[in-house]
């Protein structure tokens, strides 16, 4: 039987393959009308260490962070949350794929944060990346783009 290690609560890392280039998917992340095709509902996006990174949320809700770097078509780093955690996104070309490594660490491990912001981003996190393949891929937008339908409610798809 393997030897079970602890579980980090501090941080979390998903991946996706998505048939296309890097450079498509990295402007998916820092284009500030491309987000909003998978992502957010209004975004700006200044792709530049410092740069601001404010997205709106289906209830109207604005979350402003900040870019803490970027290379050009291969990673950006964000402030993301309440709680001053990160999240780094990197790019890599495997094949006809862009590998799509998202880690989001720096986490609060109390035993709130870790349903509240561990369990609840990762969850999200995962649709979104499952959206972002989706509209890269197919042109297809899996979000409900109605606020009876969104997340505060337990529906996957806002």
């Amino acid at each position: 039987m393997p030897v079970q290690e602890k579980f980090d609560w501090s941080q979390f890392t998903l991946k996706i393959a998505v048939k296309a280039a890097p450079s498509k998917v990295y402007k998916a992340w820092t284009n500030s009308k491309e987000i909003c095709k998978w992502f957010a509902y209004d975004a700006e996006v200044e792709p530049k260490k410092g740069g601001k990174f404010s997205l709106t949320d289906i209830y109207g809700n604005s979350f402003v962070m900040q870019i803490l770097g970027v290379r050009k078509d291969s990673r950006i780093h964000f402030t993301f949350g309440m709680n001053d955690e990160e999240v780094e996104v990197k790019f890599r070309k495997s094949g006809r794929h862009t590998i799509c490594e998202l880690h989001q660490f720096n986490m609060k491990t109390s035993p709130n944060h870790k349903w509240d912001t561990h369990m609840e981003q990762r969850a999200g996190w995962t649709f979104f990346l499952a959206n972002l393949k989706a509209w890269l891929e197919h042109g297809i937008d899996l979000r409900s783009h109605d606020s009876k339908w969104g997340y505060a409610d337990n529906f996957v798809n806002s």
